[in-house]
């Protein structure tokens, strides 16, 4: 064990790094895992009280799985580059019960359901080699896959799986100093997850480098039917050559004061930041367009809300009807047991689930959806995004996190990654910049992210580093 902290952090390190370890014999996947475990002990529910686990997988059996795969690596058996590396997901994404956790969305009424197998970005992911540790939490700050962000970031893991409708990987992944993408919407597969939207809604994947995301993008777009066998590695040159990018105005691209208060010293910095790293890729030979325009939050919102409204009954029953054994099977009769069940469902501080009621009761018909997600997607995609791109030849249009460029990634389906920009000085917040491609442009993305790093060193956020210095 010793000799493997020498080489080994457990919040710098990228999972590149690791198979690098793996591959010299200075690191086990098992030696890892239980690394791992002892980091979650510490800050999970005690320490920092970060909360960002829900689930956490059976120990001995979790060290049984690594010490098999290290056994495997040993008789030369390496299933991928991700072989040995610890995850976790999101706990809206469905896991077989043989793996011992519960896949609860954070609902009481779930706590005993069992799904009928694992999803297949599981699955597929388990096949690789890779190892579950745990399910994230959801219903945290600036998205539903926070618990995927600050697991990462903070060493309980060094992957994760998200669940994007609008922002939800993009924002905590952010405010997490991580690489993190939503692909192209029906590139991996929804089945066996439980959604909000069918239209609206995407896996991804967070983690502390492009290389890292690119292996685990690679693995979980060949969950679909369709002949897509990605090679993002193949483009991570660290290179600038060639690229042109279009930056939105950051004085109007700002998260508005109902989901994020202003804070005049924060924004002034990311701004700062933002231009200052305008500046740097253009002297690393990059076209700078500045500003372009895309269609605004504003435009986009009035339709995703009422494609949310129509779908997730139809998502939340399909998911419901599937599973192996459930005390709810519908939505109705969720919102009926969290009725029953007030104390632990609707508790005086949050006492409303009028989010389940008004998708229960909803009025909008399929004709009606169909034609809101039609123009959703011509706004975003052929009269947004790709208008742009095509207007000043570029690769991809970037904003600050802090900003709704999410909302066009939902609007079109098209990629948006974030990548490290700066750590606030007012509290130590981390920040990132966001870039979204055409449609099936994912590479683009991850030609962008190989050269970002080699400008941007990832920092973790300070307040761990302190912690971490202690021990």
């Amino acid at each position: 064990m010793a000799s493997d902290k020498k080489t080994f952090n457990l919040l710098t390190s990228s999972a590149t790094d690791v198979y690098q370890l793996f591959e010299r014999n200075e690191l086990s996947a098992a030696s890892l895992a239980e690394q791992v475990f002892q980091q979650v002990d510490r800050h999970n529910t005690d320490g920092k009280h970060l909360r960002a686990i829900i689930a956490i997988a059976p120990r001995k059996q979790v060290l049984e799985r690594a010490r098999e795969l290290d056994q495997e690596r040993k008789n030369g058996r390496v299933r991928s580059r991700l072989h040995g590396i610890p995850f976790i997901v999101k706990d809206s994404i469905a896991t077989d019960s043989s793996l011992g956790m519960s896949t609860t969305a954070g609902s009481w009424a779930l706590k005993e359901s069992k799904p009928a197998k694992n999803a297949p970005v599981v699955e597929k992911l388990l096949e690789a080699g890779m190892i579950l540790i745990g399910k994230s939490s959801l219903s945290t700050p600036t998205g539903s896959s926070t618990g995927s962000a600050v697991g990462v970031s903070a060493g309980f893991a060094l992957l994760s799986l998200g669940l994007e409708t609008d922002g939800s990987i993009l924002s905590p992944a952010s405010r997490a100093a991580l690489y993190a993408m939503k692909p192209t919407m029906e590139s991996v597969s929804l089945e066996g997850i439980i959604s909000v939207t069918k239209s609206l809604d995407a896996v991804g994947g967070m983690a502390r480098s492009p290389a890292d995301l690119a292996a685990l993008t690679e693995l979980i777009q060949q969950t679909t039917t369709g002949d897509l066998n990605p090679r993002y590695h193949e483009v991570l040159k660290g290179d600038w050559s060639g690229i042109r990018l279009g930056f939105l105005n950051e004085t109007v691209w700002q998260l508005p004061h109902f989901l994020c208060e202003p804070n005049d010293d924060a924004l002034k910095q990311m701004r700062s930041e933002y231009h200052q790293a305008m500046d740097k890729v253009a002297e690393h030979g990059v076209h700078v367009q500045y500003p372009v325009e895309l269609p605004t939050g504003d435009e986009i919102w009035p339709y995703t809300g009422d494609i949310i409204k129509y779908e997730f009954q139809i998502c939340i029953n399909n998911y419901l009807q599937n599973l192996a054994s459930s005390e709810v099977h519908n939505l109705g009769e969720l919102v009926e047991w969290n009725r029953a069940h007030a104390d632990k469902e609707l508790p005086e501080e949050y006492p409303s689930q009028s989010s389940l009621e008004n998708s229960l009761n909803n009025t909008i018909t399929a004709d009606e959806n169909a034609k809101r997600v039609k123009i959703v997607r011509e706004l975003g995609g052929p009269n947004g995004v790709d208008k742009v791109l095509q207007q000043y030849n570029l690769d991809a249009i970037a904003s600050l996190s802090d900003s709704p460029l999410s909302s066009v990634a939902t609007a079109s389906g098209y990629p948006v990654a974030t990548m490290p920009l700066g750590i606030l000085q007012l509290n130590g917040r981390p920040f990132g910049i966001s870039m979204i491609a055409g449609k099936n442009q994912e590479h683009k993305l991850f030609q962008i992210m190989s050269a970002w790093e080699t400008l941007y060193t990832r920092q973790p956020p300070p307040d761990l580093v302190r912690e971490s210095s202690k021990m």
